[in-house]
């Protein structure tokens, strides 16, 4: 949950930061917005997902 809010958070300002960005999503299709979001908040989310496995595997050889 924590990458994908991550994910969101980020996306949501890479879009307001970056007029080029914004434009581009605007004169896309009517999915082009849902699309661009669900792909970034998607990548966060399988990231701190494997970063969770590793930590959760490395702690686990320490003990």
């Amino acid at each position: 949950m924590m990458g994908a809010a991550l994910g969101l958070a980020f996306t949501l300002t890479l879009i307001l930061a970056n007029p080029a960005i914004a434009e581009l999503v605007n004169h896309g299709e009517s999915g082009a917005v849902f699309v661009f979001v669900v792909s970034l908040v998607t990548t966060f989310a399988i990231g701190a997902a494997l970063t969770g496995v590793v930590f959760i595997l490395n702690e686990d050889k320490e003990s």
